[in-house]
């Protein structure tokens, strides 16, 4: 609750002449605390305030009466202004609640308004004295009702409503942010516009916005946080009015700008070893494998063997679907890093994927006479210990790991390549870290989660892309059949068959345990129950996060020596795992998986030359999302398609498994709805840095990416915001 300012909301017109503008500090009702727990956020600048995009506009600019709000739905909102006949506050015994009630007239008629748990207001609701309200009546089916926690504001007697920040125009709606309501973020927007923060110098070339018909971002701005009464609400919802396409433009380049600095970096380090030249080489290499590789396979090897040679070290994300055969590319990467005399070094992110490639790369490589080593989470070892001073001398090795890799114990003498497999499970920090253990390394990440060029174009620009599109011949097809939980038992039987000819099956559960809050199977009673009933007399084996290594890894070699025939398990089978014999999967409650998720999980079998099928259970209430999201999975194995899809469907945050983690940055771009914006940007930041990069582009650039790409984040004049300080 508000006095109306009698200064109106920022308008369209001219910017004032440049003054010191704003830090956080300066703000009204922003301390020290407050100030920390933006920063938590991210917001450390008033420009980062800003930028905070609305999460919905609501239109409060049409005014109705109470007669009209009445005759509304129960629960639609309207604008009134109203005037104070009578309050009073009364107090629940049981529940120890306060209702402020209020009886309000207007030319109409008059009505009932409540609030509750502030009893402050009652004070302020003095007969006569004017306000305006925003809210719905709280009635249902035909029964009377009274207008219910209605926002308000109000009126000292010779104003009627226009100036308000809060009423009587299309006011933004924005996300709780750092213990901050909507309300308080739209006042404090409104003074930070009001003191004159986003008149910085625009960082975006004069000839760009004329190009592409922009409005200046100060503009913008005013125009994000305030719009004016001649906006077109549809434009706004989707997010494509002038001033919305500006900001959205602005961060998608300077994104773009940022990941062509940080390539433009990379160049500028002087390789730290030479590779072996591809005569004889490429061949001698090749014949460790015990197959030819496929054209998308060679094509992609030409490509990341053609950076190993080059001038700079190579940044190079290869992605193709499961069972294409990236880690045969990756092992001739690395074979040839040690065969050239540097180390390198393989992080996957579980302990059972770097087992099984441990197993297989020194099956691979002995013949070379290469020892592979293996690092590990856990306590030390006398291998381990070993190990460590190893990778600490200069001689060429290998070494496959965990995020062990990245302990501050282990140092590498002579890093020379770096691979990541399984890339989306370790953030842009982790990476780092393991290749600042070398001078300028070779980087090689790699993905079986395709994603979409335009999401990796944002997600993954600052690597050079390859992709493997083709399957090695004689791989199995896998079939995929959705049913209801009440007939799994077609399941069971499915996977009874298998074992009885000698095959092998996954079941797979969302949770280890039981929850009370919901009705989810999990993976400790399933294992109890199907032993003892449907799979009775088969050879079971559970694995899950929560057992202890050794035990995790016994039952895993097992499973994969063919003495477990079948493995219940939770999501930690999903990555990389590789049993030729497994021909039947069965997810349980295969909705709560995403499209990704479940597509790696479907790539367990089918890994040999039998056929195979994949059992995707569901239970009785499954949402139209849900629906389309199985319906794919069953129609098609083309991993790049399904990830269009889920890009589709649920938006680059989730797909990357980064909304909840925050590490996709974007404040006012959506990928997949900005995509046209995302080309334009791309065009445009492709002719500047083929000339020069314009300086004031390129610190703009760093102080909104910088920090999160690794590039110093620029904000060194920015972070002491407080009084005195300009904001650039």
């Amino acid at each position: 609750m508000s006095t109306v300012s009698s200064s109106p909301a920022p308008s369209g017109a001219a910017a004032p002449e440049r003054r010191s503008a704003p830090g956080l500090l300066d703000l009204p009702g922003i301390g020290p605390v407050r100030q920390a727990a933006l920063a938590e956020t991210g917001i450390l600048t008033v420009d980062d305030l800003l930028t905070l995009a609305p999460r919905r506009y609501e239109d409060r600019s049409r005014f109705m009466t109470l007669a009209q709000l009445a005759c509304r739905p129960a629960g639609e909102k309207g604008t009134l202004l109203v005037e104070i006949r009578s309050s009073r506050l009364l107090r629940t015994r049981r529940r120890g609640l306060t209702i402020t009630r209020a009886t309000v007239t207007d030319s109409s008629g008059e009505e009932e308004v409540v609030w509750f748990n502030q009893p402050y207001l009652v004070r302020h609701l003095t007969p006569g004295r004017r306000l305006i309200l925003f809210g719905g009546m709280s009635g249902a089916d035909g029964r009377p009702g009274c207008i219910q926690n209605p926002e308000m504001e109000l009126l000292p007697k010779d104003e009627s409503g226009e100036a308000s920040v809060h009423m009587g125009r299309v006011v933004p709606v924005y996300p709780r942010t750092a213990g901050f309501s909507s309300r308080q973020l739209r006042r404090l927007l409104h003074q930070a516009l009001a003191a004159g923060a986003g008149h910085a110098p625009d960082p975006l070339p004069v000839e760009l916005l004329r190009r592409r018909d922009l409005p200046e971002r100060a503009a913008a701005l005013r125009a994000l946080h305030f719009p004016t009464g001649d906006v077109d609400p549809e434009e706004l919802v989707a997010c494509r009015t002038p001033a919305q396409r500006r900001l959205i433009y602005e961060e998608l380049l300077l994104l773009l700008v940022a990941l062509h600095l940080k390539r433009q970096k990379r160049r500028r380090g002087a390789r730290s070893w030479t590779c072996l030249p591809a005569a004889g080489t490429d061949a001698d290499l090749k014949s460790f494998l015990p197959f030819s590789l496929t054209p998308g396979q060679e094509k992609a090897w030409q490509i990341i063997a053609g950076d190993l040679r080059g001038a700079t070290p190579m940044a190079r994300l290869l992605q193709g679907d499961v069972a294409c055969g990236k880690t045969a590319i990756a092992a001739m990467a690395l074979l040839l890093a040690v065969k050239s005399g540097t180390q390198a070094a393989l992080m996957v992110p579980t302990e059972i994927l770097a087992r099984q490639h441990h197993t297989r790369l020194e099956r691979l490589l002995a013949p070379a006479g290469m020892r592979v080593g293996l690092l590990l989470g856990g306590r030390p070892t006398d291998a381990s210990r070993r190990l460590k001073a190893e990778l600490a001398g200069l001689e060429p090795c290998l070494v496959i790991g965990t995020h062990a890799l990245i302990q501050k114990d282990v140092r590498f003498g002579n890093l020379g390549l770096v691979v990541i497999d399984e890339q989306h499970r370790f953030g842009v920090a982790q990476r780092m870290r393991l290749a600042g253990k070398g001078r300028h390394p070779d980087l090689l990440v790699m993905t079986a989660t395709p994603i979409p060029r335009s999401l990796a174009l944002t997600r993954y620009g600052d690597l050079d892309l390859v992709e493997i599109r083709d399957r090695p011949p004689g791989r199995a097809t896998v079939r995929t059949e959705i049913l209801p939980r009440s007939e799994a038992a077609t399941a069971w039987e499915a996977v009874r068959s298998a074992a009885t000819a000698g095959r092998q099956a996954f079941i797979v559960y969302p949770l280890v345990d039981e929850s009370k809050s919901s009705d989810l199977a999990a993976a400790c009673a399933a294992y109890a129950d199907l032993g003892a009933g449907a799979l009775a007399g088969l050879r079971l084996g559970l694995v899950h996060g929560r057992l202890p290594a050794r035990e995790r890894q016994a039952t895993m070699a097992a499973f994969m020596a063919g003495r477990i025939q079948v493995l219940v398990a939770t999501t930690v089978i999903e990555v990389g795992l590789d049993v030729e014999d497994a021909t039947v999967l069965v997810v349980e409650h295969a909705e709560r998986f995403g499209l990704a998720q479940l597509h790696q999980l479907r790539g367990r079998i089918g890994r040999g030359s039998r056929p195979s099928t994949c059992y995707l259970l569901h239970g009785d209430r499954l949402g139209d999302e849900s629906r389309q999201r199985l319906a794919v999975l069953e129609r098609t194995f083309d991993g790049f398609e399904l990830a269009r899809e889920d890009l589709r469907l649920r938006g680059a945050g989730e797909l990357l498994g980064v909304r909840q983690h925050g590490s996709m940055g974007l404040r006012l771009a959506d990928i997949v709805r900005d995509e046209e914006i995302l080309q334009e940007a791309r065009e445009d930041c492709l002719t500047l840095s083929a000339a020069a990069m314009p300086e004031e582009l390129a610190q703009a650039a760093r102080r909104r990416w910088g920090q999160p790409l690794g590039l110093g984040s620029g904000r060194e004049s920015e972070v002491g915001v407080g009084p005195g300080h300009d904001h650039p």
